[in-house]
């Protein structure tokens, strides 16, 4: 079996954060996306990773626009004015490695609300020279971290007939490449099925664990490797606001404490791994009523 997840079973709980260019603000209006990226309150922030007592954090390289909080002078390259200066990646990394949090990233390379990068990849025309793209960028980001960066969640690979499937576009063995030219022992996972159900058998012996998009926690592995492709079980589910804090009010847990910590606890119990997605503010800092779940979590799982 893969032992790659080891380290990921035995973490068995951990934060999935989508913090995009769409995130809104607790307060005020909403900033620039680069403005964001340089008044990121990265203390609160990890401080409230900590006191959730996640064992690892996935967090947003792109999502629905191609643009990143860490300079990348390989994408700036393709499209100009889609990089940060400050290297909130780095920081993060950094910061959260002296608690022993590991740090994953989120990557989503279609671009879908970027005209700029889906005009410059071809993205509409030829398959092809998108994909190429996205390996470029990714192996670009790999080797810019190295072993600061513990795995992957790429998003949008879906396979036909789901959302048309995109993802035929991608050679998964070599998107697998560029995602651990910097780091080999990455763990990687290919999002092929998008939201529940799961089981697809695509890229069978390419991602290590599964993807495991769901909207409301209930599913449950059979044992570690049961999860699509025989890969480590994985379940990620949002928790509080849908995926991203885009809509105005207060992100707020939508189920009780008991049956999340029941849930956690009989995934690890069967060597599974479950992430809890939040959706922070653009300030860069968790809302006070998801933040009182997670701490009353904290000592319990």
């Amino acid at each position: 079996m893969n032992k790659r997840t080891d380290w990921f079973s035995e973490a068995g709980y951990g934060m999935f954060v989508h913090w995009t260019t769409h995130t809104l603000p607790e307060k005020g209006e909403k900033k620039d996306y680069f403005k964001a990226v340089e008044d990121f309150d990265i203390d609160t922030f990890v401080s409230q990773v900590v006191a959730s007592g996640a064992k690892f954090l996935f967090f947003t390289a792109t999502h629905a626009d191609m643009k990143v909080p860490f300079p990348l002078p390989e994408l700036d390259e393709i499209v100009p004015n889609h990089t940060s200066r400050r290297d909130l990646i780095g920081e993060l990394s950094d910061r959260l490695a002296e608690h022993g949090i590991r740090l994953m990233l989120y990557f989503n390379g279609e671009g879908v609300t970027d005209p700029e990068w889906q005009t410059a990849t071809k993205f509409k025309d030829d398959i092809y020279p998108h994909a190429e793209f996205c390996y470029r960028v990714t192996e670009a980001i790999s080797k810019k971290y190295g072993k600061k960066i513990h795995g992957w969640w790429i998003d949008c690979c879906y396979e036909p007939p789901i959302c048309g499937g995109r993802g035929v576009r991608y050679d998964y063995k070599r998107y697998a490449e560029a995602l651990r030219a910097g780091n080999p022992d990455s763990i990687v996972a290919f999002n092929f099925r998008g939201v529940e159900p799961w089981g697809c058998e695509w890229g069978r012996g390419i991602s290590d664990y599964q993807a495991g998009e769901e909207n409301d926690i209930k599913f449950l592995p059979e044992h570690r490797f049961s999860g699509e492709g025989d890969t480590q079980w994985f379940a990620l589910c949002w928790m509080d606001d849908f995926w991203v804090h885009e809509k105005e009010g207060t992100p707020t847990p939508q189920h009780e404490n008991q049956r999340v910590l029941d849930y956690i606890k009989e995934i690890k119990s069967k060597g599974g791994v479950f992430a809890y997605n939040v959706a922070p503010y653009q300030e860069g800092h968790i809302s006070a009523p998801t933040m009182e779940q997670l701490k009353w979590l904290s000592d319990k799982i």
